[in-house]
């Protein structure tokens, strides 16, 4: 039996005991060579950041005080028809925020005895372009409504306000028409104006249109208008209205 001889000065490694390893996955950092770059910060953004936020912050606190200062204003308290005279009972006081065109109840005096210019529904909140202090019709004037053929009115429709010329017309009964009534036909109001317009201007349906006319040219366009004699020419605004036509 042979003896292997050991050195006594080699140190024993334990059982079991591994090298400690020195890779990445070792944990052990080394020195990196050469020398970072410090980080830098960008200021800018970091202000431009905080504005942000805090312009943000403001503009929803403004929107919350908006919101909640709520203010009492005259709202339509039952239905008024257009060309009525409004009174007081027909107006009731709401409160709505945010709403500049709406009329405080502290004016409600300004609005009594004004004519409404359109109709109005219950709870609508009430503008100061829903009546007009002139009456319709003023004194001198009547209120005339005629049911017309499509073909009689212009065919890009007529609105509230239009200014017409009323045009007496052949009659339908197929008898020969005058050449000189044909040649100049015979005008039966001026410058009338379009109060409402109604109905359907496909074919087949009749056009209501509501005219303002002097009082003394009402009744012969009642009666032509009977005999479905009438058509309405749409015709340019005069003096005021011209004026303002023309600013827009």
């Amino acid at each position: 039996m042979s003896t292997v001889a050991r050195n006594s000065d080699t140190p024993r490694k334990p059982r079991g005991q591994r090298a400690p390893d020195t890779g990445l996955l070792s944990g052990d950092r080394r020195p990196a060579t050469g020398r970072q770059a410090p980080r830098t910060r960008s200021w800018g953004l970091v202000v431009l950041a905080a504005l942000l936020v805090v312009g943000t912050g403001l503009a929803v606190a403004a929107w919350g005080l908006r919101v909640g200062d709520k203010e009492s204003v005259l709202a339509v308290g039952q239905p008024v028809a257009k060309g009525q005279v409004i009174d007081r009972d027909d107006l009731v006081s709401t409160s709505v925020a945010g709403f500049d065109a709406a009329i405080p109840v502290a004016e409600l005096d300004s609005v009594v005895g004004k004519t409404a210019s359109v109709d109005l529904v219950q709870g609508q909140v009430l503008t100061s372009d829903m009546f007009t202090s002139s009456p319709v019709p003023a004194a001198g004037e009547s209120v005339i409504g005629l049911a017309l053929d499509p073909t009689r009115v212009p065919g890009a429709g007529l609105d509230p306000g239009d200014v017409v010329d009323v045009v007496a017309v052949p009659g339908g009964d197929g008898a020969q028409a005058d050449p000189a009534a044909l040649d100049a036909p015979e005008v039966l109001a001026a410058a009338a104006e379009v109060y409402e317009v109604g109905g359907a201007s496909t074919a087949g349906g009749q056009v209501l249109v509501t005219l303002v006319v002097e009082a003394e040219d009402a009744a012969r366009i009642a009666a032509y208008s009977a005999q479905n004699r009438v058509a309405v020419v749409e015709t340019a605004p005069t003096g005021g209205d011209a004026a303002e036509k023309s600013g827009e």
